[in-house]
């Protein structure tokens, strides 16, 4: 592979596959074939602290409503 794609070329996708603990020469091979270069590094995404989006569960229940007792008098009986 050196020989066809250069050996600098095929030390840095080495080191994207053990990078990325790809042992499998056929996925070399392609990544080769395909002209994939190291993609930039992304940063570090930030990480915000869990409490600052949490809410006590209070505001997330449903006010339970008693039961409306009607009396035996209510034109609404059926």
């Amino acid at each position: 592979m050196a020989r066809r794609y250069g050996s600098g070329r095929v030390n840095d996708v080495c080191v994207i596959a053990l990078a990325a603990e790809m042992l499998d020469i056929h996925r070399l091979r392609r990544m080769l074939e395909l002209g994939q270069a190291a993609a930039p590094a992304a940063a570090p995404a930030r990480v915000l602290p869990l409490a600052r989006f949490l809410r006590p569960a209070s505001q997330y229940a449903l006010p339970l409503l008693a039961p409306e007792r009607r009396s035996e008098g209510d034109p609404d009986d059926h």
